[in-house]
Parts: structure tokens; C-alpha cells; sequence
């Protein structure tokens, strides 16, 4: 069964690709590829981590062919939050993460408070 990991080569938030692979060593790999075709880095600057709840990456960013047929593969440009851009967690129905979702809904809560206040 593939695993859906997360690589870069310095922070995340400036770049990072999604993997599905069988395991870690075989996931830096393809990464590396993808990375280095876009950083130039050398293998050994690639880090990466194991993505464990990755249900909604795979219903929403993987390729289901390759899915289905236990094909590693990687996907460079994931579905990202509409806030903070990045794709390291599930989407509402808006295209926002959880963290962003709770920080709009906090601003609007408080434009409520002060129209009527």
C-alpha cells in the first residue's frame, strides 16, 4: 500500500512536493528527482516525513490510476489552503485548512461583535 510523504530541500513553506510511495527510501527518490529538477539540490539536502493521516490527500491528490495500481508517483502541486497556502492537511469545502478555517471564522465573529457592539 502506498504512504503519502512530504519532501523538500530547506523549509516546506518554500516549496515542497507530495509522494506516494511503498516506504521512505524508495519515496526520497522520486522526490529527489522532482526536487532537484526545480532547486537544483544535491540528494542528501532532500528531507522528507511520513505523512500518517493521509486519507484526503489520496481521495483529493493523488493520481487514481496510479493509485489504484500501487504505482509510486509524485504530485508537485497539490491542492493548497487558500490562506496559507500549503497542502499538508484536508480542505474544507471552501479551500481552506482547519487552521485558517478557525482564524476566518474568529475574524468574522469578531466584525459581527463590533457591528452590533
Amino acid at each position: 500500500m502506498l504512504k503519502a510523504y512530504s519532501f523538500h530541500d530547506g523549509e516546506p513553506i518554500d516549496g515542497a512536493v507530495l509522494v506516494f510511495a511503498h516506504n521512505f527510501q524508495k519515496a526520497k527518490k522520486i522526490a529527489y528527482r522532482a526536487v532537484n529538477s526545480w532547486t537544483g539540490c544535491e540528494f542528501i539536502d532532500v528531507k522528507g516525513h511520513w505523512i500518517r493521516n493521509d486519507a484526503w490527500l489520496k481521495a483529493n491528490a493523488a493520481n487514481q490510476e496510479k493509485l489504484a495500481a500501487d504505482e509510486p508517483h509524485v504530485i508537485d502541486n497539490p491542492p493548497t489552503c487558500k490562506g496559507c497556502e500549503l497542502w499538508h492537511d484536508e480542505l474544507d469545502a471552501f479551500g481552506y485548512c482547519e487552521t485558517c478555517t478557525e482564524e476566518r471564522e474568529e475574524e468574522e465573529a469578531e466584525r459581527a461583535g463590533g457591528e452590533h457592539g
